[in-house]
């Protein structure tokens, strides 16, 4: 960063330094932030919970595994802590990714960017704190704008630098649980999020310039920034916000095991399944479903988006009549056909209904 900072924010950041103390803190395991003295703390706890996060993220993408369990399990992290029950597992461990995830060189590249950006971006808005001489115990406002100002450093600065921000959206997934009014001086919102997308946006010529394909390289930020209004749309809804909650409560380490399909389906309702969850309001999000078959006993899990839920029913013909659970508040029916290219089309409903909540279509997934 250093050659690439201004004569001003040099002379404003002179004595600013890293503090990596090997302290933990229990209630908010991703905490960075600027403090006086010109520091900038950055736990190793912290760091390496991180690294660990994003490792899983980039297994669970090269794996095609759901890279929902991994904000889930920053969830439970974020609302049960370090609870004797497993919580405090390791999260490789606890996640299912083996010890040697980074030697697949395709796992290990994609972890490097989004681990090396995501720190290099942290760093840079917590510096930003520091040049701009922002102060705690401010109002909701001020706190906003600030926050706003950091990240607007943060990328001006990684622009001048050249390291693309990627992986800065999937690290606001994880730190959204934790960064919540029951336990934030400055929660997310989604008007900081919208605004940090505008700032890589306005920087996008400056973060393509002297790339090999600056066309490329501009479609990233477009895609970067296009993720970071996706989380903005998350952040702002309250029942999103009230199902991060309700996961994080319910989900034990044991809902995290990595599962994968380890062979083709020999009859439908059986296998691995991937394609959209539809709910009432028009809302559309990506599903993931494994299904278990004995017989005309079907029993599984799905994962949408809000976190998994678990089925069960029973097969007749070609229809599959089932009851969900979601938590321990979220329960209803639903109902699946499948067709003859393997798809399941069906609805389903909250209670005893098997239709009104939305829709559900999914395609097997070899």
């Amino acid at each position: 960063m250093l050659p690439r900072l201004t004569d001003r924010e040099r002379r404003a950041l002179g004595n600013a330094h890293l503090d990596f103390g090997e302290r933990e803190y229990r209630d908010h395991p991703l905490n960075f932030y600027a403090a006086e003295g010109g520091r900038i703390v950055m736990p190793l706890a912290s760091i390496r919970l991180v690294r660990d996060l994003m490792l899983a993220l980039a297994w669970s993408s090269r794996n095609g595994m759901p890279e929902r369990r991994i904000f889930d399990y920053a969830a439970m992290l974020a609302w049960r802590g370090p609870a004797p029950d497993g919580v405090r597992a390791p999260p490789l461990v606890a996640l299912g990714v083996p010890e040697d995830a980074d030697s697949d060189p395709a796992v290990a590249a994609l972890f490097q960017k989004m681990y090396g950006a995501t720190l290099v971006f942290i760093m840079a808005h917590e510096a930003g704190h520091l040049f701009h001489r922002h102060r705690g115990g401010v109002l909701d406002a001020q706190s906003r704008q600030q926050e706003t100002e950091a990240d607007t450093f943060a990328i001006d600065l990684m622009a001048r630098i050249g390291a693309a921000p990627v992986g800065v959206s999937l690290y606001f997934m994880m730190a959204a649980p934790f960064e919540c009014t029951v336990r934030s001086t400055h929660p997310l919102s989604g008007t900081r999020i919208r605004r940090l997308a505008d700032a890589i946006l306005g920087n996008a010529a400056l973060f393509s310039r002297d790339k090999p394909s600056p066309a490329r390289e501009m479609e990233l930020m477009k895609s970067i920034a296009a993720d970071l209004s996706t989380v903005a749309t998350l952040l702002d809804d309250p029942d999103v916000r009230a199902a991060s909650r309700l996961i994080g409560l319910s989900s034990s380490v044991a809902s995290f095991a990595a599962t994968k399909d380890r062979g083709p389906a020999r009859q439908a309702f059986d296998g691995a399944y991937k394609g959209h969850w539809t709910d009432a309001k028009g809302t559309s999000l990506e599903i993931q479903m494994m299904l278990q078959r004995q017989q005309q006993t079907v029993r599984g899990k799905y994962q949408f988006g809000l976190g998994s839920a678990e089925l069960e029913g029973i097969v007749t013909g070609d229809q599959l009549d089932f009851a969900w659970r979601w938590g321990s508040d979220y329960f209803g029916r639903g109902r699946l056909r499948a067709t003859a290219d393997g798809r399941l089309e069906g609805t389903w409903g909250y209670t005893q209904r098997v239709e009104g909540g939305g829709s559900l279509s999914v395609t097997r997934h070899p």
